[in-house]
C-alpha cells in the first residue's frame, strides 16, 4: 500500500480540494489528510468508506492501483452506461471488466448501492470488507 499516499494526494488534487476542505468534507482533522499524503498513517475503514461514498472513488484504485479513480454508482445502479460514439467509455468498460472478474468487487459495489439507499446493514458489511483489506496490507 506504499503508493496509497500518492493516489490519495492525486485524488484530492483531481477534486480541486485543499487539505482543509477535504478534511471538513470527510469529518476528519486537517492533520489526518496531511498524514495520509505523507504516508505516516493509513485511513481507518470508516474513513475509507466515507471517501468512497463522498467522492465515488473506486477503492480498488485507491488501495491497490487497480482500475479507474472513480466509479459512477448511479450508472451501475441504473444499468445505464455512458456511450460515446457508439462505444462504451473506457471507465465503464474497466468497471464491467473488473466486476466480471471479481465477485468481491461486484458484492462491494452492490453494497455501496444499498448504502446509498440508506441500508445500515450494508454499511456494516462494507466496513468488515475494508477491515479485511486493511489486515491484508498490514
Amino acid at each position: 500500500m506504499s503508493d496509497f499516499k500518492i493516489r490519495f494526494k492525486l485524488l484530492r488534487k483531481k477534486l480541486k480540494l485543499s487539505q482543509k476542505e477535504m478534511a471538513k468534507e470527510l469529518g476528519v482533522p486537517f492533520t489526518m489528510i496531511s498524514k495520509y499524503e505523507c504516508g505516516k498513517i493509513k485511513p481507518c475503514a470508516d474513513t475509507l468508506i466515507r471517501i468512497a461514498i463522498t467522492y465515488k472513488v473506486n477503492l480498488n484504485w485507491l488501495l491497490l492501483g487497480i482500475g479507474n479513480m472513480f466509479i459512477d454508482i448511479q450508472d451501475i445502479e441504473d444499468n445505464h452506461f455512458e456511450i460515446t460514439d457508439g462505444l462504451i467509455s473506457d471507465e465503464v468498460f474497466l468497471i464491467l471488466e473488473e466486476i466480471s472478474r471479481s465477485p468481491t468487487t461486484k458484492e462491494f459495489i452492490l453494497k455501496l448501492i444499498k448504502v446509498k439507499r440508506g441500508d445500515k446493514e450494508a454499511l456494516t458489511d462494507i466496513q468488515k470488507m475494508i477491515r479485511g483489506l486493511e489486515m491484508m496490507f498490514e
